[in-house]
């Protein structure tokens, strides 16, 4: 009797301790159930602005690929290039950007004052920058970001290479600004995206008024060898520098060689075409010229530019000459480029393949010109002075003199060849 009445204490006794026991296994599992919870709204939350953020950017690239691509046709035209809830590729995200000139732009989620005298330092004219606002949704979650661009030519550089800069010694460079002649405050850059050892070398005596720059992830003190002079700083990029590929205009194709041996050829803007080489030579000491005169002269040379002892190309007061050459460019003695005008831009030449094509370029007055080969092997030859810029593949100048570089052709209009629009301030 009694040990029945123990053992039935002992079980009423359990009850209180499984209740207790199971109590306290559900208040756990709510709190994992809460928990658990809790982690998927924030893992979601945090998708969404990723997937938010995302969507941002790839608007700014869209809008920025939209705005290059009315270069051909004309920024006058309008309305300028927008967007409303594109939908992301493989994403539930959307974008939407608009486009205006800097302050046009309503004030929105991002407001930031842009000052018309240039804030940036770099005297690019204020009506050639536009800025541009987009904004990324997913789910709940929205990111705006914002950019001003610009629109850049090909020429930021007094001198730039893919690969080699060689300096003779003895060689200045250094700049100007034919926009501004009150202007004393030049901005000069030489550089190469290479970061090979000795990939820029300065002869003795040698000055770069200005600064150097190596390419992304280089040292500069081991990518430059300076035997002369930088008056200004050595820096490393911080991103990729990109080199257009240029494409020559439809032009009318004649198939003949331009031949001029002890007389002189003249080429007129009706002349203007394709042709397979160009030939100069002298005969009984008279030297073979080709003259551009009348305007602005075109031409495609699907071969060589093969210049003889004392022949040379003349660019004449009031003319330009804008050069394609599909091959290769070689100078005899005493040959070379003559350019009458008082602007570089008035002679440019561009190399049109993309394996290596090798310049001799030498300068029979002091302006020569622009040229634009970054695959090629350029070798220089100035006379004491010489006004231009140079993009090459390889660089070497080889005769002691001075370079200028001309400023103002960083001032771009949206009818030169490769200009593009770049970022040139991000916030968000």
């Amino acid at each position: 009797m009694w040990k029945k009445s123990f053992m039935g204490t002992r079980r009423g006794s359990v009850l209180p301790l499984v209740v207790i026991v199971i109590t306290l296994l559900l208040v756990m599992g709510l709190g994992m159930l809460r928990l658990g919870l809790q982690a998927r709204v924030y893992a979601a939350r945090t998708s969404d602005e990723t997937a938010a953020r995302a969507a941002a950017d790839a608007g700014l690239t869209k809008a920025l690929w939209a705005l290059n691509q009315r270069l051909g046709g004309g920024l006058s035209a309008s309305p300028l290039p927008q967007q409303i809830d594109q939908i992301l590729a493989n994403c539930h995200a959307t974008f939407s950007y608009k486009m205006a000139r800097p302050g046009e732009i309503p004030a929105g989620p991002v407001v930031v004052s842009i000052i018309e005298d240039d804030p940036f330092g770099v005297k690019i004219p204020f009506q050639t920058r536009y800025e541009i606002r987009c904004t990324g949704r997913s789910g709940s979650a929205e990111k705006t970001v914002c950019a001003t661009v610009k629109l850049q030519g090909l020429f930021e550089s007094a001198v730039l290479s893919q690969g080699r800069i060689s300096l003779m010694p003895n060689t200045l460079i250094t700049g100007y600004n034919s926009a501004d002649p009150t202007d004393t405050d030049i901005d000069v850059k030489i550089g190469t995206t290479s970061i090979n050892d000795n990939s820029i070398s300065l002869g003795p005596g040698s000055v770069v008024e200005g600064d150097v720059f190596v390419g992304v992830g280089g040292d500069p003190a081991e990518v430059i060898v300076a035997s002369g002079t930088i008056t200004g700083q050595k820096f490393t990029l911080t991103e990729e520098l990109q080199f257009p590929v240029i494409t020559p205009p439809a032009l009318p194709s004649f198939g003949t060689v331009i031949s001029a041996k002890g007389d002189t050829v003249t080429m007129r803007p009706a002349d203007s075409g394709i042709y397979k080489e160009i030939k100069l030579a002298s005969k009984s000491g008279t030297p073979g010229v080709l003259e551009i005169t009348g305007g602005r002269v075109v031409l495609y040379l699907t071969g060589n530019i093969d210049l003889g002892n004392s022949t040379e190309i003349a660019v004449r007061a009031g003319s330009s000459l804008v050069l394609y050459a599909g091959g290769n460019i070689a100078t005899g003695n005493s040959a070379g480029f003559k350019n009458e005008n008082s602007l570089t831009s008035t002679l440019k030449i561009f190399a049109t393949r993309q394996d290596t094509q090798t310049f001799e370029l030498k300068a029979k007055s002091d302006v020569f010109g622009l040229v634009y080969a970054p695959n090629a092997n350029v070798e220089f030859y100035p006379k004491s002075k010489l006004y231009g810029a140079i993009v090459a593949g390889n660089i070497s100048i080889k005769s002691n003199g001075t370079f200028y570089y001309d400023e103002a052709l960083r001032n771009v209009s949206p009818d030169d060849e490769g200009v593009r629009f770049v970022v040139e301030r991000w916030w968000e």
